[in-house]
């Protein structure tokens, strides 16, 4: 065993997570051909910690947002185990499930989509109080006013309609629903992406200041890696429905291991030209998650690789401390 699994000092895992897989299958649009099959999330392993930020990075269709949605249960799993908080909530019963859902709340990528467009501020922030609390009518109001003060809106704008908001002040109703049931986890599925860049860091201050203030554990999604480094204690680097790289955030700026994860780091813009980085530039097209390719799921677009990449598909292993890759030539 780890010596630092024996450390009593260290956070305990809220989230353990064990060879998760999630699979889905759709008809061939040939007719009389076999079905598809789409392995959107392969074997992925890792922990929550209670209180970290923990930032899941790489390109559209990697499988980021589907393990997000798995970890909450908005989508069954194929295989492999959740454990939350001690229980495997990848097996558990819906009513068991159920009396779950106020721990584990999801901050949405698009804050117009996500809102109801009939349901006024206040119908919005208040409808999971009436779900997963007792509280009565006029205590879920005085709650909704509240977590509207909180995330930065005036009390006036409880009776506003989503579509008289802009898309900062949607994002915050977004927030202020997710915090209505005082969850202890919730998945940020990149919830700045669709918002203005002046906006963005207002977004990102609010959910560092609901962090430290309530203590919450997040998951959080993101493209932009240098958004996910403000964010985030460790960072984990997802290609293919599979988990390439895991460390403190940090140390994975300063010494990424897995050549996916340098060519990412070099791509992130710099306004300082004297320290000439170099970029790592990717040749190659992304492979069909359709047709996987064997072995290593990077190894058609890898600058290093060997023949050994092609035959076998490495495990995520540590190769520092608190460091994590899954490639055979670190």
């Amino acid at each position: 065993m780890n010596p630092r699994d024996e450390d009593s000092s260290a956070p305990r895992p809220l989230y353990e997570v064990r060879g998760l897989t999630k699979v889905f299958t759709s008809k061939s649009s040939a007719i009389g051909g076999k079905p598809l099959v789409v392995r959107a999330v392969n074997g992925v392993s890792f922990d929550v910690r209670e209180g970290e930020a923990l930032g899941l990075v790489g390109e559209s269709g990697c499988g980021k947002t589907t393990t997000g949605r798995l970890l909450l249960r908005l989508l069954d799993p194929t295989s492999g185990s959740i454990v939350y908080a001690g229980r495997d909530i990848a097996r558990i019963p819906p009513k068991a499930m159920r009396a779950l859902r106020k721990d584990m709340q999801i901050i949405f990528q698009d804050p117009f989509s996500s809102l109801n467009p009939r349901m006024t501020c206040m119908d919005i922030i208040a409808e999971p109080l009436i779900l997963h609390t007792k509280l009565s009518r006029a205590q879920r109001r005085d709650k909704a006013y509240e977590l509207l003060r909180y995330v930065g809106l005036p009390r006036e704008y409880a009776h506003r309609f989503p579509h008289e908001f802009s898309g900062g002040q949607r994002q915050r109703i977004g927030i202020a629903r997710a915090l209505s049931v005082d969850p202890r986890f919730i998945v940020c599925d990149e919830p700045v992406s669709a918002l203005d860049v002046s906006v963005q860091s207002q977004v990102l201050n609010l959910i560092q200041k609901l962090r430290r203030d309530r203590a919450l554990t997040l998951l959080f999604i993101a493209h932009g890696l240098n958004v996910v480094k403000y964010i985030s204690d460790r960072v984990g680097v997802m290609y293919l429905g599979s988990l390439l790289e895991l460390a403190d955030s940090d140390e994975i700026y300063l010494r990424p291991l897995h050549p996916y994860t340098r060519s990412l780091i070099s791509a992130i813009p710099d306004v300082d030209d004297a320290r000439g980085r170099e970029r790592r530039l990717l040749r190659g097209e992304i492979p069909s998650p359709t047709n996987m390719p064997d072995g290593c799921p990077f190894h058609t677009r890898c600058p290093i690789k060997q023949d050994r990449c092609a035959r076998e598909k490495p495990e995520l292993r540590e190769a520092a401390p608190r460091h994590s890759v899954a490639c055979h030539l670190v």
